[in-house]
């Protein structure tokens, strides 16, 4: 082991002064000379950082002046040797300002104590450059723990600050992009929904007229394609909010059985058009009454069910809802869409969601659409706070499933007298088919229902007698009427032969697609017959009804008493051809509307006419439709009670605020429905105290396809001369009758009348003759005398159709 001395020798001296010899004294600096060797190693080690490392590195005393700093900094200094920049300060490299601030830093660490870490500075340069730097600066202690002065590192970030900049003008660029993408397309459908509200609109009316085989199918033809367009006009504008952050969820109260049950409701016919059974399964255990959205709750549904039903060739589609998880406040939900279609190949799955992507590229020629509607869904499920995911087997059929939460809507509800006529009734379930023993059961059981069932008609007259002999027998048989072995039709009327079940109300359910003529079935003793897929809501109105005898709702609104008002409608709309759809959509349903091309003649007209609606275009010249609303709600009197709905084509949701904003009371976008503007008139005319309108529905089709089915043209010819003789002298009958303020006998005549209506499938006018029959029934004549002219402007309506289809045949 190596060690150091210190060594002092001096010469020793004899007697006579000669040298004769040396002596030393030895002192052990080993730990000295150690420290010595380590702090020129240490001193070695900072000069090697000082001059290597690209960062800035400095050290100031407490007045902060530089005592050292690194070659990097000497370098940015425009220093030949760091050892120049001792002695000086910031204010002689930058500029006032920053030299300021660098100072006013450095004091506050000598007072406080307190380091800066990671700072983002911009220095100035005297020469009035700018640069971006990272900055750490900390106290300087000497052993004693005082603090004596400052050091710190800065890091050059000016490239990164520079990527930084550019990478924000590229994200407002295209966030800028975004918005101009979204106004385009917002306009682009503004654009295009104009012209297509009148080519979907004057479609629709053409096809109610009397038409020759050809022409309904080139209508037809325009009518699908239009629709078609419709929809992809609808999804691309849709993923362009989605894209923009424009699209909003809305959190309202609805009843989610209801909302999803209508949604297979209008789906059922495109399944039925491929042999495809569709259903839904709501369990009886799921929290129904939620706050959501149910528009875009309804438009997942449309999509995923539309793809199952578009991508299965044979067997069934069915949307089942099940409950998750559930709390006082909040149910999670899962959804699931099963189909038996031709399944997804494992490895397109991961890009199924993807905008413009479908499984096989080749299916979009083969089934169309715009590949846009998974993506969609996947997006608004995310939106509402759920997620999406698939499970599928190539050949085999797939599943969605969409997980939601809802927030409970617990403003709670009260026992209604159909609860209390539903809670504890015996039902008998009759069906050979598993899935839809299983969905009547949970419709009925949720709302307390007992249930039994039956997967044949033996094991049902089994249990029928079996329970008759008990206290609870059963009150209400549903049964399905294509079973195999015996159908429904025979099972009813073997129940109705036998004495024991006198009392029991049987309820038949049929497939869309196979309707069964009503008087078949009443002669089977059945009370009432339904469609399926059957809503939860009609098979409860409809087992009331059957147990009360009470009249079940019609299907198109009743005509006002005689004394009632007609709606004061005036049409505010500047595209001559939109103007014409409207007012003869309006006549369809039954209302008489004035027309005026801009919004100063709309504000002119409702000065001179108390008018109960004004549909009001938005965009008009002269004077825009939220200027004229606004004029109008300024005027003082009646006129604040006037309903102005807007109808336009522009549906993003903004417009609808705009139009609320302006003072607008409701909101239509073009291609109008009839069914949403029928629904908007009617609720105002009860609000008014004015007649609803009569939808004047045409029945040409079902006429025309009904006598069809006879072939034999002579036959045909006979049938509509026996009713062209008859249906007038019904109708002078039931004249006569109800001048002579005879109830019953107006009620047998229009009873007569109505079944030579249903024969023919002259739906409206046996409709029209229901209104009176019921009133008729009631002894209440005070409206006879408009509902027989209403009867009798359908029966010319269906007699037009019959002469025309005459002249078709050649008779």
């Amino acid at each position: 082991e190596k060690a150091w001395v210190h060594v002092v020798k001096t010469p020793t001296y004899d007697e006579s002064g000669r040298c004769s010899g040396v002596q030393g004294i030895f002192w052990d600096v080993t730990q000295q000379k150690r420290t010595e060797m380590a702090l020129a190693h240490e001193r070695d080690l900072l000069r090697t950082l000082l001059d290597s490392i690209p960062d800035r590195i400095y050290f100031k005393d407490s007045d902060s002046r530089f005592l050292m700093i690194s070659r990097a900094l000497a370098k940015d200094f425009g220093l030949n040797d760091p050892e120049d920049a001792v002695g000086k300060t910031d204010a002689d490299f930058f500029s006032v300002e920053h030299a300021k601030l660098a100072l006013d830093d450095e004091r506050e660490i000598l007072n406080t104590g307190k380091a800066i870490i990671g700072k983002t500075e911009k220095e100035t340069w005297t020469d009035g450059g700018v640069g971006w730097v990272l900055t750490t600066k900390m106290p300087m202690r000497n052993p004693e723990g005082k603090i004596i002065g400052t050091f710190g590192v800065s890091k050059d970030i000016t490239p990164l600050k520079e990527a930084e900049g550019q990478l924000a003008h590229a994200r407002d660029a295209a966030l800028e992009s975004a918005k101009v993408k979204a106004e385009f397309l917002a306009n682009t459908s503004h654009e295009i929904r104009t012209p297509m509200n009148a080519i979907i609109g004057m479609t629709g009316l053409l096809l109610d007229t009397s038409l020759n085989e050809q022409q309904r199918d080139f209508l037809t033809t325009i009518r699908d394609s239009a629709d078609a367009l419709l929809e992809i006009i609808n999804d691309i504008l849709d993923f362009s909010k989605i894209e923009a952050k424009k699209l909003e969820i809305e959190q309202v109260p609805f009843d989610l059985r209801e909302s999803v049950e209508s949604t297979i409701d209008l789906l059922a016919e495109r399944a039925q058009s491929k042999g495809l059974s569709l259903a839904c399964l709501i369990y009886e255990d799921v929290w129904t009454r939620v706050i959501g959205d149910p528009g875009r709750l309804r438009q997942i549904l449309m999509n995923l069910v539309g793809n199952a039903i578009k991508f299965t060739e044979q067997g069934e589609v069915i949307v089942k809802v099940h409950p998750v998880s559930e709390s006082t406040s909040r149910v999670d939900l899962l959804l699931e869409i099963v189909d038996t279609g031709i399944g997804i190949p494992e490895e397109a799955q991961a890009k199924l969601f993807q905008p413009f992507t479908q499984a096989d590229g080749s299916l979009t020629r083969r089934y169309g659409g715009t590949g846009l509607g998974l993506t969609i869904s996947k997006q608004l499920t995310e939106m509402m706070g759920g997620e999406i995911s698939l499970e599928s087997k190539l050949g085999q059929g797939s599943t969605f499933r969409i997980g939601l939460p809802f927030q409970k809507d617990t403003s709670g509800e009260t026992m209604t007298p159909q609860d209390e006529l539903l809670t504890g009734l015996n039902v008998l379930i009759v069906d050979d088919n598993e899935t839809n023993r299983q969905i009547l059961n949970h419709q009925l059981r949720s709302r307390r229902v007992r249930t039994t069932e039956a997967d044949s008609a033996n094991t049902a007259m089994t249990l029928l007698q079996r329970q008759a002999s008990t206290e609870t027998p059963f009150q209400v048989v549903v049964l399905d009427c294509q079973m195999p072995d015996v159908d429904g039709l025979s099972l009813a009327k073997s129940i109705k032969d036998d004495l024991l079940f006198a009392d029991v109300k049987i309820i038949l359910l049929t497939s869309m697609g196979q309707p069964i003529d009503s008087e078949v079935w009443k002669r089977s003793g059945i009370d009432s017959c339904l469609v399926k897929p059957v809503k939860q809501s009609r098979l409860l109105e409809t087992i009331v009804r059957v147990l009360t005898g009470s009249e079940g709702r019609g299907v198109l609104p009743e005509a006002g008493p005689v004394e009632a008002k007609s709606l004061r409608i005036l049409v505010a709309e500047d595209n001559s051809v939109n103007q014409k759809v409207i007012l003869l959509q309006l006549k369809k349903l039954g209302y008489a509307a004035d027309a005026v091309a801009n919004g100063l003649e709309a504000v002119e007209g409702v000065r001179k006419i108390p008018y109960d609606v004004i549909l009001m275009d938005c965009h008009m010249p002269e004077m825009n439709g939220y200027e004229a609303t606004r004029a109008i709600r300024q005027m003082s009197g009646r006129t604040q009670l006037t309903r102005i709905i807007a109808v336009t084509a522009n549906a993003d949701p903004e417009e609808r605020r705009k139009c609320l904003d302006a003072g607008m009371d409701d909101y239509l976008i073009k291609p109008i429905n009839m069914e949403k503007l029928g629904n908007a008139l009617g609720g105002i005319a009860s609000d008014v105290g004015a007649a609803k309108g009569v939808a004047a529905a045409s029945d040409t089709d079902a006429i025309v396809e009904g006598l069809k089915t006879f072939e034999d043209a002579a036959v045909i010819g006979e049938l509509i001369d026996l009713f062209m003789s008859d249906a007038p002298e019904k109708i002078e009958q039931a004249n006569q009758a109800i001048d002579a303020g005879d109830a019953n006998e107006t009620r047998e005549a229009i009873h007569s009348l109505k079944g030579s209506a249903r024969n023919l499938h002259a739906e409206a006018l046996a409709k029209a003759c229901e209104t009176l029959e019921r009133s008729a029934k009631k002894g209440n004549l005070s409206s006879a005398a408009a509902d027989l002219k209403r009867i009798d402007e359908e029966l010319q309506k269906v007699v037009s159709v019959l002469e025309a289809e005459k002249a078709n045949l050649g008779l």
